[in-house]
């Protein structure tokens, strides 16, 4: 529907005008009535007709100084001047300012006026038609110059043309660029393979646009400015005339603005990796080496971080891997469905890495892959080779792939703390429903008299079985001979009572029925790691 407004001093004309069309019918809808140029001015303001109908001579704001007010305030609105035969002066005055067509007031006949209307309307989708080109055109050009643009950026990063080269060619489709004074910054969208669900465009050439525009926006009201798209979710942005006394100042609230409307808007985060400065774009390449590597520490900073290029920070390349002990410890704590146990090993071990920072992510990652191997032998020892996928990633993804895809130490470590979880409950389940009754009932009992002497003797008569037949039942049901589980079951009881009431080893070996105290400390380094006198009172 086109708007129309009626604005007559006369109240009969207005309401005659207003009934001698069926407005909706042709396409049109009378949105008000205005006694004066005034009133008119702020029914615009607030519903923005498309067409308005004046008369010219009126009280307080005449026709003529409403069609000036209309032009200079809303130049697409168009005007039709309701007028009288003694008015030609007038009726050319309104023409120069602008106004589209006029119909005479006393011979108006509703076929007339709505011939003149239809043809304004016919001018309306006209230029709303060639508007639109108009806008497509540009559309058309500017996605050209930024598949040109980003195409130059990415040959003299891989060094097929030269900075000179580079240069030139941004220069004939248009760049204003001077790189006078030059911070480069590579920005990559964080979690980006979930980027697109976490933003609602499915399309993910419809999240570089979005990004891109935004980014382009906010660049423009800091300064002469750069971005491409170099790789999927990474962009290279170019920083142009920021002045070198605020330089860090304005770019980290650059970086904090991209960030606030992504996230506003999109759901999403970028962390920024941020080069030095420099006056020669002939350091180009340096400076986009300094920002990856800057962005690498995002692997420590997490999630939206911005990070400036430091020489200092370097990573080491050598390799880390879980001592031998802890790596055995954490074997025998997933075997015996100890979460505390093996969560503490691995936070021991992640938050070593963390406080350090010194070690490169893909090490780091490597790391996590090695760590694997205790839960991929404790699968292989009660046949659950074939579930490992299921266990720690819903068989969704490959275990490996996602530890080596993994942005941040801190996502590592908290994807293994769930693990930890979703593996001893797995495993829990299986060996309840996998195990043998008797065995279940003597387990449970072993674990009631804990403090008592328990033997095989003792252990046989209570399941009715002979002595060798329980141990070899025993053995295959849990994994570990009927002593072997007696002893392990005592001294990590040993451990609680040590920490909890800070008792002497004489005390515990003595509670635990173990009357040697050598003894009872050789079988407590065996099954726990380290010697009583060690451990954290």
């Amino acid at each position: 529907m086109i708007k129309i407004l009626i604005v007559e001093d006369e109240m009969l004309i207005r309401v005659g005008i207003k009934s001698c069309i069926d407005w909706e019918a042709n396409g049109f809808e009378v949105i008000g009535l205005a006694e004066d140029g005034e009133q008119a001015l702020d029914i615009i303001e607030k519903l923005r007709p498309e067409i308005v109908l004046t008369d010219i001579k009126m009280p307080n704001m005449d026709g003529l100084e409403l069609i000036d007010r209309i032009k200079k305030q809303y130049p697409t609105i168009r005007v039709i001047v309701l007028s009288c035969y003694n008015e030609i002066d007038f009726i050319k005055k309104a023409m120069k300012l602008g106004a589209d067509d006029y119909i005479l007031k006393l011979s108006m006949e509703p076929g007339a006026l709505l011939e003149v209307l239809n043809n304004t309307k016919s001018a309306i989708d006209s230029r709303e038609k060639a508007d639109l080109q108009s806008s497509n055109n540009q559309r058309e050009i500017k996605i050209s110059k930024n598949f040109i643009k980003e195409d130059l950026y990415k040959k003299v990063i891989d060094e097929a043309i030269s900075v000179e080269r580079l240069v030139g060619d941004l220069k004939s489709i248009g760049s204003s660029m001077s790189f006078s004074r030059l911070n480069v910054i590579y920005a990559s969208i964080d979690d980006y393979s979930n980027a697109s669900l976490k933003s609602r465009l499915d399309d993910r050439h419809l999240l570089k646009f979005s990004v891109t525009n935004i980014i382009e926006e906010i660049l423009l009201s800091y300064c002469k400015g750069d971005i491409v798209e170099v790789e999927k979710g990474e962009y290279l942005l170019l920083f142009d005339s920021c002045e070198e006394a605020d330089c860090q100042k304005i770019l980290k609230e650059f970086c904090f603005k991209v960030n606030n409307a992504l996230e506003s808007y999109f759901n999403i985060s970028i962390s920024f990796g941020i080069s030095g400065i420099t006056g020669d774009m002939s350091s180009f390449k340096t400076m986009y080496t300094q920002a990856k590597k800057a962005l690498e520490q995002k692997f420590y900073s997490g999630r939206g971080s911005i990070l400036f290029y430091d020489e200092k920070l370097e990573f080491s390349d050598k390799f880390i891997l879980l001592n031998l002990q802890d790596e055995k410890m954490l074997q025998t704590c997933l075997e015996n469905l100890d979460y505390d146990g093996a969560k503490a090993i691995i936070k021991k071990f992640f938050y070593g890495i963390y406080n350090l920072k010194m070690y490169h992510p893909s090490k780091v990652r490597m790391a996590g892959v090695e760590l694997l191997n205790p839960f991929i032998n404790v699968a292989k020892k009660f046949e659950l080779e074939t579930d490992f996928a299921l266990i720690t990633s819903g068989n969704i993804e490959n275990p490996v792939d996602i530890l080596m895809k993994a942005e941040t130490v801190s996502y590592i470590y908290n994807w293994f703390e769930s693990v930890v979880e979703k593996f001893i409950d797995y495993l829990s389940n299986k060996r309840l429903s996998a195990e043998r009754p008797e065995i279940l009932k003597l387990k449970q009992y072993i674990s009631d008299r804990v403090y008592e002497d328990i033997t095989l003797d003792k252990a046989a008569k209570i399941s009715n079985m002979s002595k060798s037949y329980l141990s070899s039942v025993f053995k295959k049901e849990t994994g570990e001979s009927f002593t072997d589980y007696v002893n392990r079951l005592k001294m990590e009881e040993a451990k609680i009572l040590i920490q909890r009431y800070d008792l002497k080893n004489y005390e515990v070996a003595e509670k635990l029925g173990f009357i040697d105290e050598s003894y009872f400390s050789k079988l407590f380094k065996k099954y726990i790691g380290i010697s009583p006198s060690k451990v954290n009172r």
